[in-house]
């Protein structure tokens, strides 16, 4: 039997989601437009609302399912820290390069949404489903950046917001990138690895790690 609940949303959206989005990414607030911010939080409560997440701190930390899991935290705890490294490199260009354009809402956005796919490529329904047979629509269907395109359309979000859903992961590899979408996309890749190298991710899950890798270990804790 085919399935065609994928992308449907499970529960009405509605303010109390919204504003969960709003405390869970109070990043979202340092977006100077306001119909731009509306949007991305829209995106958030959407992809929540076709999941079985109730918030998106619910999310495992996480690359990838059973890849790059994090020791403790959840997936707010990366994404948080792309958007402040993403934010903190575009600033100095623009402090220090004035002339370069780049818009710095859009990777602030970008950085916030980049993940937003997530609520679907790790909801327990979904790995279940696709684990129990993967012949029928794959293992996953569609990767997390594949859906959190789809979402930035369906909520509105312009073009530029979908193509740094899609191209901030491997899908990159195949397609031209933005300036903004280059700016999350080396965030990302260097947070992951710099988690990596700072032995905050499960060894079991380092497979993908890149080959330099030592992962050192953590300090002892009281």
């Amino acid at each position: 039997m085919m399935n065609f609940e994928a992308g449907r949303l499970k529960r009405p959206i509605t303010d109390a989601v919204r504003q969960s989005v709003r405390e869970d990414l109070p990043e979202i607030a340092n977006i100077s437009d306001v119909a731009l911010r509306d949007k991305v939080v829209e995106a958030w409560a959407y992809a929540l609302c076709e999941s079985s997440f109730q918030r998106a701190s619910e999310i495992p930390g996480s690359g990838n399912p059973g890849d790059f899991e994090l020791v403790r935290g959840n997936q707010l705890d990366h994404i948080r820290a792309v958007v402040r490294i993403a934010t903190f490199l575009a600033d100095d260009f623009l402090t220090n390069y004035p002339e370069v354009d780049l818009d710095r809402d859009v990777v602030i956005a970008g950085a916030i949404i980049h993940d937003v796919g997530k609520a679907f490529e790790f909801d327990p329904v979904n790995l279940k489903r696709w684990s129990d047979d993967p012949s029928r629509a794959g293992q996953p269907s569609l990767r997390h950046s594949v859906f959190g395109a789809h979402v930035c359309l369906a909520v509105g979000l312009p073009e530029e917001l979908a193509h740094i859903a899609l191209g901030h992961s491997r899908e990159g590899q195949h397609i031209g990138l933005s300036l903004e979408c280059m700016f999350v996309r080396l965030a990302d890749h260097s947070w992951w690895d710099l988690a990596a190298s700072a032995g905050l991710l499960r060894a079991e899950t380092m497979a993908a790690a890149q080959k330099m890798t030592r992962a050192r270990a953590l300090k002892p804790t009281s």
